[in-house]
Formats: structure tokens, sequence, C-alpha cells
């Protein structure tokens, strides 16, 4: 999971290819890469299409972003997708 997290945010600031040598689970989601909001909705979304799983908004806080270590706890208390999102834009 750390390893598909740290795939997306180098995604996401491909402007940084230093990047992914800075990242460890320690590192700070909000102090240390520094996502803008629109970069943040990116990030959110892709996480639950490439890991699969539904982020529960009504749990979630701003302290599970303190860490990447942090986040991949949280997700792993969010439910698993049952089907893919946007299933009926395909057809």
């Amino acid at each position: 999971m750390y390893e598909k997290i740290v795939d997306i945010l180098c995604a996401i600031k491909e402007d940084q290819p230093e990047l992914r040598q800075s990242l460890s689970p320690a590192t700070e989601l909000n102090n240390d890469i520094g996502l803008d909001s629109l970069q943040m909705i990116q990030f959110m979304l892709k996480v639950e299409d490439q890991l699969n799983v539904v982020i529960d908004y009504d749990h979630f806080d701003y302290e599970h972003l303190q860490t990447i270590d942090t986040f991949i706890t949280f997700l792993k208390s969010c439910q698993p997708q049952e089907q893919a999102l946007y299933e009926d834009v395909q057809k």
C-alpha cells in the first residue's frame, strides 16, 4: 500500500522528480509534500480508485493526513469498493 501511495504522490507532483527519494512512512502529507487543494482532491480520488477503497468522509479528519503511515492506518479501516467507481459511465 505504501508503494502505491508513493506512486500516486509522485504522479501528482510530477514537476518534482526528486520527491520519491525524500518520501518515507513518516513523511507529513501536508507539510512535507505541499499538495494544494486541487492536488489533494486528485490524491484522494486516485487513492480510492487505485487502492480499491471507499474513504468514509464522515470519519475522515485532517489528522489522518499527518503522515503517510497515519493515512495508511486510516485507509485500512475503510471499506473496500464493491464495484468500480463510475461503472455506469463505462457502459
